[in-house]
């Protein structure tokens, strides 16, 4: 049986980013974007509490990562003086 939630809207950004990086860490589980809900459905789907806070783990990382990278990208150059 498939897992459905719902994504806040602030996120949706990065849910393309995040749900490679959820694939990636979980094979054989498919993730599938309609609006502003995300179904994740697959053979080895076991603990569905756990399944979507894997899944928001990797969206709220994916927005972490998206919003610091100019200050890392600052950051880096200062450093090597570029």
């Amino acid at each position: 049986m498939p897992l459905e939630f719902e994504i806040a809207p602030e996120l949706m950004p990065y849910v393309a980013d995040a749900t490679v990086r959820f694939r990636y860490l979980n094979p054989g589980i498919g993730v599938t974007i309609s609006g502003a809900t995300a179904v994740v459905a697959g053979s080895e789907v076991v603990n569905v509490k756990d399944l979507e806070q894997q899944f928001m783990f990797c969206l709220y990382r994916q927005k972490i990562y998206s919003e610091t990278l100019p200050l890392r990208h600052t950051l880096l150059a200062g450093v090597t003086g570029r």
